[in-house]
């Protein structure tokens, strides 16, 4: 189903019809029972009685309803907002809880008044809209759709003409958001990097005037001297994908045109990952459907930039492959080449996504010049015991870079965590056979992974890599793919508009 938004100064309520009843009244009120927002109307008289009245405590989440079966017809709901200094915290998990609450209504106004930003009222809108969220496509009853359909959202805090320019960007993150995580949670034996290229060339049919995609096949990549790329693809009856999008949000898109000074966003794509020659462990395999959650973020932010047209020149390529283990597969203490001339000694074939992601960078340098690549995979599983599923790790070679992406990070709060890229972490690479091996060891596993990269980077090259292996995906309950970090990346672009 689709939900509606929209934002206003003021609440107005007209005269209900069938097609367009009175919306349910959304309020909020603090740990010490004060109303929130300074929303001067009789309904929100009626919200300060309520809480009065119940002893509404304000708990983060909590919520009390009055059905008004004796007054005007409108039904009005208190959210709890928790503690109001840990109101920039708890905004998202508010907005989480605030559409729990209101899913069996047809329509609503949530008046915030003059508490929140147009920064936490991003972040509440696009935890709303995430709670629609569904990916039901596989079962074969599926379940009733909420009643909710229409939202107005009314703020007072900024001009109007802010709040709108926020909701129209927000919407668009969560169109992109929404289409990663599509992506991710398919399943490996519908989603593979055929299907991947497919998806690539449905976002230049329906943005053609700003996109144009190419793909490369296994034998371009092979002339092209992509030996780490190859290695990892070469065991899956899958043929590998080099998909790369072209993104004219500044330059005017001719049959001639080329891209000026670019961002680069490059995504590991691994459809399924068995690990290869070196299997991986049963329990959880199912989850490897995930390893290609860095494309599907990337595919995800390119698609919210078009639906935004920001204007801004961008290049997406996405590294898609298959790790199989098969006659064909790697062994490990192969040497391969990549695109750059360096020799890899593979010691284990389940590090896979450094193998395909070091040539998308050689390739995406060669073909280009972007003034800063951003590459973002789910890469290990140490970054995963680092850094759980809160945030994600950045590793940057440029401050200017890095700086830009944890702003965007605390704007959102899809949050990064800066890690280091000390030489003496690099050294754990080197390899008695060839100029580098593919793992480096236990120790520092997510910075010799971010080192192995950086190895394939030129000198000036600005870039980022983001270790996304813990806020890719959530397990358990809540299994699924979280579309992290489509937000942040798409707030640092809109600030690299210039």
């Amino acid at each position: 189903m689709t939900l509606t938004l929209s934002v206003h100064p003021k609440l107005s309520l007209k005269k209900p019809t069938k097609a367009n009843p009175l919306p349910h009244l959304v309020f909020f009120a603090d740990s010490e029972g004060t109303l929130l927002g300074n929303v001067a109307d009789d309904h929100a008289k009626r919200a300060e009685q309520l809480i009065a009245k119940s002893g509404f405590k304000g708990e983060l989440g909590a919520a009390v309803s009055d059905h008004a079966l004796d007054t005007d017809g409108v039904s009005i709901t208190v959210m709890g907002a928790g503690k109001l200094d840990k109101l920039a915290g708890n905004i998202q998990k508010l907005g989480k809880a605030t559409y729990k609450t209101l899913k069996n209504q047809r329509s609503a106004a949530i008046c915030w008044g003059d508490v929140i930003c147009q920064k936490h009222f991003s972040q509440f809108v696009l935890a709303l809209l995430n709670a629609n969220y569904r990916f039901d496509r596989h079962f074969s009853k599926k379940s009733d759709a909420d009643a909710l359909q229409t939202v107005q959202l009314i703020n007072t805090k900024d001009s109007l003409a802010d709040y709108e320019a926020a909701l129209a960007l927000t919407e668009a993150t969560f169109k992109g958001q929404s289409f990663a995580r599509d992506l991710a949670n398919e399943a490996p034996n519908v989603l593979n990097p055929s299907t991947l290229a497919k998806e690539a060339k449905k976002l230049a049919k329906a943005y053609g005037d700003k996109l144009e995609v190419s793909v490369l096949g296994e034998k371009e990549m092979t002339k092209l001297g992509m030996g780490c790329f190859m290695s990892v693809s070469q065991g899956s009856d899958q043929e590998g994908k080099l998909i790369v999008i072209e993104y004219f949000g500044k330059t005017k898109k001719t049959k001639k045109a080329k891209l000026a000074s670019p961002i680069a966003l490059v995504g590991k794509g691994i459809t399924f990952d068995t690990g290869g020659i070196s299997l991986k462990p049963g329990a959880g395999m199912d989850e490897m459907k995930f390893d290609m959650g860095g494309a599907a973020a990337m595919l995800g932010a390119t698609k919210a930039i078009c639906e935004a047209g920001i204007e801004i020149d961008l290049v997406t390529v996405i590294a898609a492959a298959e790790n199989m283990p098969s006659g064909k597969a790697t062994r490990p203490g192969d040497i391969v080449t990549a695109m750059n001339g360096t020799s890899v000694e593979i010691l284990n074939t389940d590090a896979e996504g450094r193998l395909v992601l070091c040539d998308a960078l050689c390739y995406v340098q060669d073909n280009y010049q972007p003034r800063t690549i951003i590459d973002a995979a789910t890469l290990t599983g140490a970054c995963v015991i680092a850094l759980g599923s809160v945030r994600s790790a950045v590793y940057s070679n440029d401050e200017d870079t890095l700086f830009a992406l944890e702003a965007a990070g605390e704007y959102t709060n899809d949050l990064l965590w800066q890690m280091p890229l000390d030489d003496d972490y690099a050294a754990q690479l080197k390899s008695n056979f060839a100029d580098l091996q593919n793992i480096g060891g236990r120790e520092g596993g997510s910075i010799t992974a971010a080192c192995f990269l950086k190895h394939f980077i030129k000198e000036g090259q600005a870039w980022a890599h983001l270790d996304i292996a813990g806020t890719a995906s959530l397990s358990g309950a809540d299994k699924g793919a979280t579309g992290r970090p489509v937000p942040m990346l798409v707030q640092f672009l809109k600030s690299q508009a210039v």
